[in-house]
């Protein structure tokens, strides 16, 4: 090899052309092949003869050993000269290594996090040898799945991926119910240091879908070998057993490693809890978990209802009151149970509440018996002061005095404007007269309003009304009416009155003339708004599905009044369903909320609500619509920093992996809507620092601001934001939310070690365990592939100094020749 190069440099070739310590074939491109071997042979030996006997006849006076010498030099030139013709060339054999690939598919699914005790001795070692933990801390101490497979990348100084790579390119791939690569970077420097750098897992995903992540690697053509870590439980609706018969064709085999406690364990858990975040003094509600088990099929435990109280002294652990225990016999099936406590608060104030389910023998984790958080309750006075107005004595007048004046929360005052002089008004604190001064009106917590007469009032006392409300904190309900609805909105002195009203009305005349002309002799379908059915006035029953099929089952409205739209910043429950009343494609608001200044108002533009006491046991949907109405209304002036504004998301519970949307309708210090372009919150969120969030401006909407979240971590999650006020202290608002574990994700969390051995069987693979790592490296295929293609010719007598030897030949010879006088 070495002479090779040396002659090559001689000739003046470029021997970088070359790669090195490859092996040189030298040709010759224009060498004629079988007979013509002999001609060109012969004529090179007569062409040769034919020279020296010139020489040699030459008749010239030179001695004889300048003819001969001249005729080794005319003989060495035509010697160049063919070789030349020949086309000298050398080549080499182009080495190419093909590296196939090798992924590495880690299971990310939220299973991953379990914490698993190892007590089997051949578990336990595999554990020790792969942490480097002793074997009592091994089976006393529970350590993640997740910590296993990261610990991976540690074990004998990261011997694992390194000898992967040395069978083929590594593909690291997390799965859950999606997959994902994940990017790896090489380390360059010392031998001992350099390798592939390893990020950790994070196992955060709402599922398991095994058989898309083989699917993915099989993709790759040059697959030589599968490794997979995981515990086995697919939860998807893949099949399993088709992608391993397709690497099985593939000859691919799947190499699994088993990570997790095999054995069903036997557990209790409060998988989470619910309650309506504000409640009212001595009035029942409902507390609600979802227990979840495994081990325990047809078995019956005991649940309880407690009301955590902290101490006073920090140091030590809160003082939980027993309110309510159960005894719950759970599924045969191993499915999830929801239980519902009734409790009714006997005082007001903030309360926390949480649901324990007491430990059964040789459970595996107690810590989970009881959510990690309580859940908190603002118990409301049960007091409620309510001024009901009404033009005359309507259906709706008679159903909704009657219903309140049975109420033991509602202190009822009526204001019949219709009843003849003399005659007492109804209520529980009887009225004289309409209420018209400050200190008369702020005694009530609520004002309704039905289809007023608008002959009674006076600017003076929309003034008032709006004192009541935007200072006060008053609340308001409006219900137009098909008599007084159109004069009194339309009345000039009482125009103020659309600023409190949720809903812009447009051109009142004309609208009121198309309703006319308008037949109402048949019953629209309630138009619910689905995304605001979980909205206070709107809960019939803790699941929203029921509650949204409650509504639509609940008797349709005739008349409605022609408001045009909502306003900004207010939150649409019902609509009208009726096509040809639709306004620049906008349905025809019918209950609309929002707030003025720092109370709340309700906007009902239809009347017939007492229809709907027909449905249900004593009018019951009649009767918990009005009453969460009108505590709707009340809870604005008892939520102390929320004049300013309110955050809310669609639900209060979620799963991890879900999207969050999250709204927050502010208002300045003068309680006009906050025109800034975003604001910037922070989110509280279980085993992490605060963080912030940015809330954006929504489109043509002063005041109205949203943000998405990812649902990432379990537990009780806060959104707070903080706005200027115009003394020195700022203004929070916060809202609350629940994040819980997926279902499919937390039922089953074993190592399904079973179905892991049979899927690398049926691949041709193998399953090992945790003491077998050595074994599963070896066995990974080691099909890296050497391929030599020779290289094209590369000419070596377009040189320099193949050109300058031929020129030095020719013009010795000439010289010579000259010098002898053989010219």
């Amino acid at each position: 090899m070495l002479a090779q190069t040396t002659i090559l440099r001689w000739l003046g070739f470029d021997a970088e052309r070359i790669p090195d310590d490859t092996p040189v074939d030298f040709q010759f491109t224009y060498l004629p092949e079988s007979w013509g071997v002999f001609v060109l042979l012969g004529v090179t030996a007569g062409l040769l003869v034919l020279t020296y006997r010139l020489y040699q006849r030459d008749k010239a006076d030179a001695p004889g050993w300048v003819r001969v010498f001249l005729a080794t030099l005319r003989g060495l030139t035509l010697l160049l000269l063919i070789t030349i013709l020949l086309g000298p060339a050398v080549s080499y054999n182009k080495v190419r290594t093909i590296r196939p690939v090798v992924p590495v598919l880690r299971d990310a699914s939220d299973s991953m996090n379990k914490e698993d005790v190892y007590d089997d001795a051949r578990e336990a070692v595999g554990v020790s040898k792969l942490t480097g933990r002793s074997l009592d801390s091994v089976k006393q101490t529970p350590v993640s799945r997740t910590a296993l497979v990261n610990q991976l990348a540690e074990w004998e100084d990261g011997r694992f991926y390194q000898e992967i790579e040395k069978r083929g390119r590594l593909r690291l791939i997390d799965f859950s119910d999606r997959v994902v690569d994940v990017p790896t970077e090489k380390v360059e420097g010392d031998p001992e240091d350099a390798g592939t750098r390893i990020p950790e897992l994070e196992a955060r995903g709402t599922g398991t879908d095994l058989a898309r992540a083989v699917e993915t690697s099989l993709a790759e053509r040059l697959t030589s070998g599968i490794v997979i870590l995981s515990d086995g439980q697919h939860n998807a609706q893949s099949d399993l057993q088709s992608v391993a018969d397709v690497a099985a064709n593939h000859k691919v085999p799947l190499l699994i490693m088993g990570l997790g406690d095999p054995d069903k364990p036997t557990n209790l858990q409060v998988a989470e809890i619910y309650a309506d975040p504000q409640v009212w003094k001595n009035d029942p509600f409902e507390v609600q978990a979802t227990l979840r088990s495994q081990g325990l099929e047809g078995e019956t435990v005991e649940v309880s209802l407690l009301e955590v109280v902290a101490s006073e002294d920090p140091d030590l652990p809160s003082e939980d009151t027993l309110l309510e225990s159960k005894q719950v016999t759970l599924p045969d099936d191993g499915s999830q149970v929801r239980l519902s406590f009734t409790h009714s608060p006997p005082e007001d104030g903030l309360r926390s509440y949480t649901v324990r389910a007491t430990p059964v023998e040789n459970e595996s984790n107690a810590e989970d018996n009881q959510p990690a958080a309580p859940v908190r309750v603002k118990v409301l006075d049960d007091h409620a002061r309510v001024l009901l107005i009404s033009g005359g004595p309507s259906w709706e007048y008679r159903a909704l005095t009657r219903l309140f004046l049975r109420e033991d929360n509602v202190d009822l005052s009526c204001w019949l404007q219709s009843l003849d002089n003399g005659r007492q008004q109804q209520g529980n604190t009887t009225l004289d007269q309409l209420p018209i001064t400050q200190e008369q009106l702020f005694e009530f917590d609520v004002v309704v309003m039905l289809d007023p007469d608008p002959r009674e009032f006076s600017e003076a006392w929309i003034d008032l009304l709006r004192d009541f409300v935007g200072e006060h904190a008053g609340g308001l309900l409006y219900m137009p009416g098909p008599v007084y609805g159109g004069p009194f909105l339309t009345e000039p002195r009482l125009t103020g009155f659309q600023d409190l009203l949720p809903v812009t009305l447009g051109d009142i005349g004309s609208l009121e003339v198309a309703s006319l002309l308008t037949s109402f002799n048949r019953p629209w379908p309630l138009g619910i708004v689905t995304a605001n059915v979980d909205q206070p006035i709107m809960r019939f029953y803790s699941d929203t599905q029921e509650t949204l099929d409650r509504w639509k089952r609940l008797p349709g409205i005739f008349w409605s009044f022609p408001a045009a739209a909502p306003k900004p910043a207010t939150r649409v429950l019902i609509e009208h369903t009726d096509p040809s009343l639709r306004n620049n494609d906008v349905a025809r608001p019918l209950l609309v909320t929002g707030n003025y200044g720092s109370g709340r108002t309700t906007y009902l533009g239809f009347d017939g609500t007492w229809r709907w006491r027909t449905p249900g046991l004593d009018a019951e949907f009649f009767k918990r619509f009005w009453v969460q109405a009108t505590r709707y209304l009340i809870e604005g002036r008892t939520l102390a920093g929320k004049r300013r504004g309110v955050v809310e998301t669609s639900r209060f519970r979620y799963e991890v992996g879900d999207r969050i949307r999250v709204t927050a309708r502010l208002r300045q210090p003068n309680y006009e809507p906050l025109e800034e372009e975003s604001i910037v919150a922070m989110l509280e969120q279980p085993s992490e620092e605060p963080t912030e969030v940015t809330f954006t401006m929504v489109p043509n909407s002063p005041g109205l601001y949203e943000t998405t979240l990812t649902a990432a971590n379990q537990g009780l999650h806060t959104v707070r934001l903080s706005l200027p006020s115009e003394g020195a202290e700022q203004v929070d608002i916060d809202t609350n939310f629940s994040v819980i574990l997926p279902i499919r994700e937390s039922q089953a969390t074993w190592l399904d070690k079973p179905g892991l051995m049979e899927l690398a069987k049926a691949s041709g693979g193998q399953y090992f365990e945790l003491d077998q790592l050595d074994q599963l490296l070896e066995a990974i295929p080691n099909r890296i592939r050497r391929l030599e293609t020779p290289s094209a010719p590369i000419p070596i007598w377009d040189t320099m100094r193949v050109l300058l030897l031929l020129a030095f030949l020719l013009g010795l010879e000439w010289t010579l020749r000259k010098r002898f006088k053989m010219l």
